[in-house]
């Protein structure tokens, strides 16, 4: 039991990560050097610009623009770790999106405090203008220097099981270079294992390591080698060496991360964090949505009930409202509200709507491509059986027929069902005629489980309101 508590903490070297926390060894250095630059640049071009313009309440701004950026930094998060997300296209629309979300809270503030006739409007232009083009050759420069850091840095690793698992983890190294450390080779005493990837068997590695300035050893050893794993886990020690095991459940888990929990003494695997299942996460989500489902129903809601009533009662007879049974938090059973969209009929329960269906009304056809049918979820929201960003929930009959086809489905319902999701403003709205469609709208559903945030809920809200005015094609 003692080596198996040992085995799990040193593990927890390369798995053990937050929903906030880059996992690779510069992220977080990548990170913090981006926001550095970022608040720099901004001050320096603030104070360069702003006497030009005789800009009244200059203190003010100034103040606005440095926590607009702090802020909208925090949403706009990005793994460093995957040097994909340092690729030229990926950092030029982060910047765009932190810069465009600074600009709204500078703006919305200046217009709350009754100061934006003060403020010229063509040195907000010309400074978020100077500020995108900056930022972004900035950041260009930061990432060639932390490149050259990362190789006059490097580390030395090799790499105990030349199995499937050590394959796999040598690939992960591969993707994420910003790690810091490169693989000389592996070593195994199997026979069987590929000599052209194997320099020699658990034994040799001790003399390999020394003599050539080995820092790190990933063991992808099984738990059944106790003996060889604890005999090189004092020998590391003795000289220095960081011991990292990598468990076998990496090769057949496919997620993006495995978390160590402790349970008294004893460590545990757990395959995934859900950020709502920690209370004070749960309340203030709850709060975010009854603050602004109330506000809704309060104000708006009544006028747009009047005029859907109207319309809908003249479209065609029957129900204003339909009430529907769908799958909610933990599979359990709910009525969910929409506007009737379509004519009374017996497939309501068993057949998705189509592209071109004949169910649909006119009006029902406006109210759709508007998103105006999903407004009285409203209502489930405030009675506690869906919040205003979740999954999408789904008819009883679908539950049926994919959580049996489509992997880990049932994990969008650790969580409550949501009037508008990740899934929808991404693209995956709509009908799913293939099982494919539906796996691409469960991997979006799943993300967003994981990595719940009340800031991405915001950014989900805006992006929904963007589509509900542009019209969604997918809606339907």
């Amino acid at each position: 039991m003692k080596l198996l508590q040992k085995i799990s903490w040193y593990s927890s070297v390369i798995f053990k990560t937050s929903m906030k926390k880059p996992s690779g060894k510069y992220s977080l250095l990548i990170a913090f050097l981006f926001l550095i630059e970022d608040i720099i640049l901004l001050n320096l071009l603030f104070f360069s610009i702003y006497k030009p313009f005789h800009l009244n309440g200059h203190q003010l701004v100034l103040v606005l623009i440095n926590l607009g950026y702090i802020l909208s930094f925090a949403i706009v998060r990005a793994d460093f770790s995957d040097v994909r997300q340092l690729h030229a296209p990926n950092l030029i629309k982060r910047d765009f999106y932190k810069l465009a979300i600074t600009a709204f809270i500078v703006l919305f503030c200046l217009f709350s405090l009754k100061v934006s006739g003060q403020i010229s409007r063509l040195f907000i232009f010309t400074f978020f203008c100077s500020a995108y083009v900056l930022m972004v050759i900035g950041h260009w420069i930061t990432r060639k220097a932390v490149t050259f850091i990362v190789r006059k840095n490097i580390n030395k690793g090799i790499i105990l099981g030349a199995g499937r698992v050590g394959e796999k983890f040598f690939e992960e190294l591969l993707c994420n270079i910003y790690n810091g450390v490169v693989i000389l080779g592996f070593f195994d005493d199997n026979s069987n294992q590929n000599k052209g990837d194997v320099i020699g068997t658990i034994e040799e590695a001790k003399k390999f390591a020394s003599k050539n300035g080995v820092t790190h050893v990933f063991c992808t050893l099984p738990l059944s080698a106790e003996e060889k794993i604890v005999d090189f886990i004092k020998f590391s020690e003795s000289h220095v060496i960081n011991f990292h095991i990598v468990p076998s459940i990496g090769y057949y888990y496919s997620g993006d991360q495995v978390f160590v929990e402790q349970v008294g003494k004893m460590p545990v695997f757990a395959l995934r964090r859900i950020p709502l299942s920690y209370p004070h996460n749960a309340f203030m989500k709850r709060g975010f949505d009854i603050v602004l489902a109330t506000i809704f129903l309060t104000t708006v809601f009544p006028i747009i009930l009047l005029i859907a009533s109207i319309l809908i009662r003249s479209s065609s007879p029957g129900s204003i409202f339909f009430v529907q049974k769908r799958t909610g938090k933990k599979g359990k059973e709910f009525n969910c509200y929409k506007f009737r969209t379509m004519c009374s009929n017996n497939e309501a329960d068993t057949k998705q709507a189509t592209y071109g269906d004949k169910r649909i009304t006119p009006v029902g056809n406006f109210l759709r491509k508007t998103s105006i049918d999903e407004l009285p979820q409203f209502y489930n929201v405030l009675k506690g059986n869906m919040s205003i960003v979740g999954p999408r929930p789904h008819m009883l009959l679908h539950t049926d027929e994919y959580s049996p086809k489509v992997d880990k489905y049932m994990v969008r319902h650790f969580i409550k069902p949501g009037i508008t999701g990740l899934a929808q403003v991404n693209g995956y709205r709509g009908e799913t005629k293939e099982v494919e469609h539906m796996e691409n709208r469960i991997k979006e559903d799943i993300k967003y489980v994981e990595n719940w945030s009340l800031g991405l809920d915001v950014k989900i809200i805006a992006k929904t309101a963007l589509l509900a005015v542009k019209g969604d094609k997918k809606a339907y």
